[in-house]
């Protein structure tokens, strides 16, 4: 289990906790903001949306370097309790590669198998380029969000809180972290609440960040650029397949509609079956024990 020493200076009060964390989460949007527009001046302004989105990703890296950058030298957290242990980081992280693909491609069989969408292959040659800049992209975003609100804000709060408690609150904040993204509806935050406690979980069992850091990377980068799906609502990267979403009400609460498959049924029903694997899922042997109360078993 993920445990920080007495030697780090993490406060025990969750408030206290919540607090820096909306103050690290603004440092790291405005360096994401800042290195966005510092890549954008370079590029000409009639670069198309795929070369936008790009920089978007590959701008979260200011998250990565804030969250970092915190953890170490404000709080002296130890790379072990950011969940970024070396033993087996490169194992663990193909087998979160090869869990997002399972995990987002059952969402998709599900909604084929309804008659809620259908998926072609491209007519046009596809950019392979820009397809391997897009995986690496996805790569710093899924990571750098999993260090925010796992590795930094759940560990953070398990000073002062049960891990079940820090497994819910943290999945809640990641859920509104996404309230402003287009398309955005109800189903869609319950279903980004559903991932964020599925990825808690996760990464307390396994003790360390980078299987789910490879799940996360890999689940959006199947649904932008293997299916062509929107991604938590944004859309307009290149993919290798076209899928088009079958309009409808009842069918649109199924696939989610115009925010992508994260915003219907079909993604909720595959993340409580996630959820519950986990949680019976046995705890890694060279995790830590925590002297907090476990996860439900």
């Amino acid at each position: 289990m993920l445990k920080p020493t007495p030697k780090e200076r993490l406060t025990a009060h969750p408030a206290v906790v919540l607090l820096l964390f909306l103050a690290v989460l603004t440092a790291s949007e405005l360096g994401r903001i800042l290195l966005a527009s510092a890549a954008s001046f370079l590029i000409p302004h009639s670069a198309n949306r795929s070369v936008q989105l790009l920089i978007s990703l590959f701008a979260t890296s200011a998250t990565v370097g804030v969250v970092l950058l915190y953890c170490l030298a404000a709080e002296r957290r130890s790379l072990t309790s950011l969940g970024l242990n070396r033993r087996g980081a490169l194992s663990e992280y193909a087998l979160g590669l090869l869990g997002g693909l399972v995990l987002f491609g059952t969402a998709v069989l599900i909604c084929g198998a309804t008659d809620t969408l259908t998926v072609a292959r491209e007519d046009a040659p596809l950019p392979w380029g820009m397809l391997l800049l897009f995986f690496l992209g996805y790569l710093i975003q899924g990571m750098s969000e999993e260090l925010l609100c796992r590795s930094y804000l759940m560990v953070s709060l398990s000073r002062g809180l049960p891990l079940w408690a820090c497994a819910m609150l943290n999945a809640l904040l990641f859920s509104l972290i996404h309230l402003g993204n287009p398309g955005v509806s109800f189903i869609a935050l319950v279903n980004i609440f559903l991932f964020g406690l599925f990825a808690s979980f996760l990464t307390l069992r396994r003790g360390s960040i980078w299987m789910v850091g490879g799940l996360h990377s890999m689940w959006n980068f199947s649904q932008g650029n293997l299916f062509g799906i929107s991604v938590s609502g944004i859309a307009g990267s290149p993919s290798l397949l076209r899928t088009e979403l079958t309009a409808g009400e009842w069918q649109g609460l199924l696939n989610g509609s115009a925010f992508g498959l994260e915003g219907g049924l079909a993604v909720t029903a595959v993340l409580l079956i996630a959820c519950c694997i986990v949680v019976v899922m046995p705890t890694k042997k060279t995790e830590i024990p925590s002297s907090n109360s476990e996860l439900p078993s």
